[in-house]
């Protein structure tokens, strides 16, 4: 009987809502209630953890890792180290080299620790030094692992040493790339001019000649090993050469995710899956092609002549990348026509899009759309630097462009809507846009948002529309979301 209650404990404990990064308050007090259900919740508290923390250390010790007994649980770790731990003058839990560069003490623990977590599936770094090599070697050993995120953390020839783990999911982004138009509003820590002002950064970048193709070589021969198996990659422009990468099979990729700056802008990206473009590509090139259900691309590489041969596709996101302080420019209208009728070319049954555009939404664009792909379930059409004013198209020039869609069931638009006065207390900007989702089910519609004294930020005012028996219409607001870096398509609530 101990047994079986035991299973319905774990039943209803694995129905509990999670939050990303930390453990729910629910589950934390379901914890306490007793030892039966301690151990219960424990598999679920320690599932994903976090290290360092500040807040763990021993004045002599320094750095205290989680007790042994709780090593069987973990099944995702990121080592996320402290900034500030770097910054000259402020050392802590580590050194600087003669070179300057900080070195971290205490990583010797992660390393133990890693090889005896015998369910560790995930590993996301991100730290403000190179990992050391034992670190990449003892992760090549977890025959579980099939996950490896790396973000804002240097990389050297260490990196090959991450084998023969069978990794099926990649994620490679470089230093200070963390920043993407269209995600929603942005973690706190990026609006803080100290992130960009690190000293270790400062110092990554003034290398960028030494180190450039140091990265590239060292990410090109870590995806070589891992390629057979493969099935989820994301990949930095600043991280590979397209035609290194066309050099590799991938039979089994179905989900390619380039982000960041294009490898080569005068180049177009067919070339990253046929070597020689002057010659038409056969059978065998255009099957790495046909196999992606699932792609995302930053709007900086050239997208003319990939997507009709994608027949499979069901996924896709074009982006707008951003360096501050620059702004980015997102594509044109002729540019997402040309891209829309090579989606149509390919006769693919596109369920999920994702697109920013440089100019005003017009119901044509949106017709387009409609026709090109007939399949869509989930549309989010965002404007780069959204901007209220004269209505050029009503909204119902808009519904009955999209009318044609008939299995959609998410929708985003960027539909320009009257300017108002941003300190009008009835906040008439909110009551229009209400008006008009009632036209629909569920949709966002975009705005622009004060942040500050001079600062604006595009942000999603998104409703679930709830209708009764008679077709009458109640509107729900939802919770803010945002696409948590580097997520693409799922969005999930805004935690801060």
């Amino acid at each position: 009987m101990s047994i079986l209650n035991g299973d319905i404990l774990h039943i209803l404990i694995s129905g509990l809502p999670r939050e990303r990064g930390h453990s729910s308050s629910t589950l934390l007090n379901l914890a306490s209630v007793s030892r039966h259900f301690r151990e219960t919740c424990l598999p679920f508290l320690f599932a994903e953890v976090r290290w360092p923390h500040k807040s763990k250390a021993d004045p002599e010790l320094g750095l205290l890792f989680y007790p042994e007994p709780l090593w069987p649980y973990i099944r995702h770790f990121r080592l996320d180290w402290h900034d500030e731990w770097t910054e000259p003058g402020r050392i802590r839990y580590g050194y600087l080299d003669r070179e300057g560069i900080y070195c971290a003490h205490h990583v010797e623990l992660a390393i133990h620790a890693i090889t005896r977590m015998p369910k560790l599936n995930k590993v996301t770094l991100s730290t403000p030094f190179l990992p050391p090599e034992a670190l990449f070697q003892a992760l090549g050993q977890c025959r579980c692992l099939n996950s490896f995120t790396l973000i804002d953390t240097p990389i050297d020839q260490s990196l090959m040493q991450l084998y023969p783990a069978p990794l099926r999911h990649v994620n490679l982004t470089p230093v200070g790339q963390t920043l993407r138009i269209g995600d929603g509003q942005p973690d706190p820590k990026f609006a803080d001019i100290t992130y960009f002002m690190r000293d270790w950064r400062r110092k990554y970048k003034a290398q960028a000649n030494l180190r450039g193709l140091r990265e590239i070589r060292s990410s090109a021969v870590f995806l070589r090993q891992h390629a057979p198996t493969l099935t989820h990659l994301e990949l930095s422009g600043d991280l590979c050469s397209l035609t290194a990468l066309a050099a590799i099979d991938w039979p089994s990729l179905s989900t390619f995710v380039l982000h960041g700056h294009a490898p080569n802008p005068h180049t177009t990206l067919m070339i990253l899956f046929v070597l020689d473009h002057y010659d038409p590509p056969g059978p065998a090139k255009l099957a790495k092609l046909a196999s992606l259900t699932s792609f995302a691309i930053s709007n900086a590489c050239k997208l003319r002549g990939i997507f009709n041969y994608m027949i499979n596709l069901e996924r896709l996101a074009i982006l707008a990348m951003v360096d501050l302080p620059r702004w980015p420019i997102a594509l044109s209208h002729v540019e997402v026509e040309g891209v829309l009728a090579d989606i149509g070319a390919s006769n693919c049954e596109l369920k999920h899009l994702r697109i920013i555009i440089e100019d005003k939404l017009t119901p044509a664009i949106c017709f387009l759309i409609s026709i090109h792909c007939p399949h869509l379930e989930v549309l989010e059409i965002e404007r780069c630097g959204y901007h209220d004013g004269k209505s050029v198209s009503s909204c119902q020039e808009f519904l009955d462009a999209l009318s044609p869609l008939s299995s959609l069931r998410n929708l985003r638009l960027c539909m320009q809507f009257p300017e108002y006065d941003e300190v009008d207390d009835l906040e008439s900007w909110r009551v229009i846009r209400e008006e008009c989702a009632l036209r629909f089910e569920k949709v966002g519609f975009e705005y622009r948002k004060r942040t500050g004294t001079h600062r604006y930020r595009d942000a999603w005012l998104d409703y679930a529309i709830c209708r009764g028996r008679e077709g009458d219409g109640r509107l729900r607001q939802l919770p803010s979301m945002w696409y948590a870096f580097p997520e693409v398509w799922v969005s999930e609530r805004l935690p801060f």
